[in-house]
This record gives C-alpha cells, sequence and structure tokens, in this order.
C-alpha cells in the first residue's frame, strides 16, 4: 500500500493522524479522474522533502501518521456513499484522531462534517473553493459535488467560503439572505488590505474548525490538475498563509483535500497538494517544533 510521504505503516489504532483515500467519483460534470486523486497525492507525497525549510524541523518525527486503506466506491449512490463514509470514520472521530482525507469528488465533505458534529457540536466550517457549491440541487441530484456546501450549510453551523469566484444566480440569491455563511471572494483577496481582513476574521473564530481544500480554489496556473478549474483563484502562498491562520488561533480537527484530477505526465498539481497537506501538518503540530 502507497503511504502518505512514503513512511513507514503504522497501526491505525495507535496513530494520532489517519490519513484516508476516498476514491469516490459519482456527479462530477466537467472533467474527470478526481477517482485517480488520492493515489496520485499519496504517490507524489514520496517525493516531498520531510525537513520544513521554513520552520527548521521534520513535523514527520513528531507526529504519528497512518494511511488507511482506501475506501471503496458506494455503488447505491452519493446519498449511500456520504452515509458508508460518516459511518466509518465516527469511531476515528470518537477517538480524538486528526483526520485527513483524500478525495475523490467534494461530495465527500458533507458525510466528515457530520461525523465530526458528534464529538465537536460547535464546529465552525472553513473551505477553500472556487465554487460556492451552495446549489440546492444540481443535475436533479441534491448530492451532486456543486451541492455539497449547500448539504454542510444545512447541518447548522457557520460556513466560510474563501477564494470563490463561480457561482449560479441561485446561489447569488441564497447567499445574500442565508445566516451563519460568510464569503470571501478571490477577486478580493488579490487586495492585501481585504486579504488581511479575511485573516482577521478567521483569527476571530472561536472553537474547533473543519476544514476542506477543494484544490480548484487555487489557480489553474498553479494547480491545473482539477475537473473545473476557475482562472483568478488563490496562490500557494495565500493558502499558507490561510492554514498557518487557521492552525494558529484553536484547534483544526479534521481536514479533506478534494478534487485532484491528475493530468498524465504532469505531475505538477499531486506534488503541489502533497506539499500543502505536509505543510498543514506541520502548522498544525507547530508546538512541538523543538
Amino acid at each position: 500500500m502507497t503511504t502518505f510521504l512514503g513512511l513507514d505503516a503504522l497501526d491505525l489504532k495507535g496513530a494520532e493522524v489517519v490519513v484516508l483515500p476516498v476514491p469516490y467519483e459519482a456527479t462530477t460534470t466537467f472533467g474527470a479522474g478526481t477517482r485517480f486523486g488520492p493515489e496520485a497525492l499519496l504517490t507524489a507525497s514520496q517525493q516531498v522533502e520531510l525537513w520544513d525549510e521554513e520552520e527548521d524541523w521534520d513535523p514527520s518525527q513528531a507526529i504519528s501518521i497512518a494511511t488507511a486503506p482506501a475506501v471503496s466506491p458506494e455503488a447505491g449512490g452519493p446519498a449511500q456513499m456520504v452515509e458508508k463514509l460518516r459511518n466509518l470514520v465516527k469511531p476515528w472521530v470518537a477517538a480524538g484522531k486528526t483526520l485527513l482525507t483524500l478525495g475523490g469528488e467534494h461530495t465527500i465533505t458533507r458525510a466528515l462534517v457530520e461525523a465530526y458534529l458528534t464529538r465537536y457540536p460547535d464546529l465552525t466550517i472553513v473551505c477553500l473553493d472556487a465554487h460556492a457549491d451552495l446549489r440546492d440541487k444540481y443535475e436533479n441530484s441534491p448530492w451532486s459535488h456543486a451541492c455539497v456546501m449547500r448539504r454542510v450549510w444545512e447541518l447548522g453551523r457557520p460556513v466560510t467560503l474563501m477564494g470563490v469566484r463561480s457561482y449560479s444566480a441561485e446561489e447569488y440569491d441564497f447567499m445574500k439572505v442565508a445566516p451563519r455563511l460568510t464569503l470571501l471572494k478571490a477577486s478580493n483577496l488579490k487586495e492585501a488590505e481585504y486579504f488581511q481582513l479575511a485573516l482577521d476574521h478567521l483569527g476571530r473564530i472561536t472553537g474547533p474548525v473543519y476544514l476542506s481544500l477543494d484544490l480548484d480554489a487555487l489557480d489553474p496556473a498553479v494547480l491545473p490538475g482539477t475537473g473545473t478549474p476557475e482562472p483568478g483563484g488563490l496562490s500557494y502562498d495565500q493558502v499558507l498563509t490561510i492554514f498557518k491562520t487557521i492552525t494558529r488561533r484553536g484547534p483544526v480537527i479534521g481536514m479533506d483535500v478534494v478534487e485532484l484530477a491528475p493530468i498524465p505526465g504532469h505531475r505538477t498539481s499531486e506534488f503541489l497538494a502533497a506539499r500543502l497537506l505536509y505543510k498543514f501538518l506541520g502548522y498544525l503540530y507547530q508546538d512541538r517544533r523543538k
């Protein structure tokens, strides 16, 4: 089995961090291939240097990280897949593990947030995404990846969307009236003053945070390997700064990285995704740096 960062396989029960591949793809609507994302990220991660040049330490030596077997797709459809994944991860959530889930399409986020709410009822969700994903239905399905943040919002907790630059008229009307929803558009985040205001907003969040990273939040010039690339996205450094801000203000109890659609012969996207995930772990456990 391919492990994250090429680390020795650990027993899942003893690990603090569980990396869970979920190669699920059923409702993608433009470019396909997200089912190949988890394995591509894991393979690329083995080329990531373990020494963090920014903070001068090796997070992999201070954190017990285990890679779980991939979750097989549910043939019954996306609603059944959400239920299957929710039930699968609940014991890990109950045990207090930090779960890093590798998609696959964004639909899986609903299951993960729902599972985490059983332990952290005061959870706040932060999502980096090019798309609002707030449709009530898309192509007659309420479980489309284009509806995932609507399904997450319906769980009753605050949601912050960052990097958004594409949404429908229906979503625009919904965002104008939806309570508990904060939208930080990519175009505004390019302005230094507005970006600082966005960071200040993140810094004021109290309690546990669940982080969802749809990789199309990044500009396709930086990360082209996604099924729905949108111009005008976030930079690598902006995403790192967001990670730092979220982890320094309080606990981030779980994260997913979704919508990676590898481009054959072009490894930039999966390597960047793997490096982002490792940098996130370093920030999350930075108090262990000696």
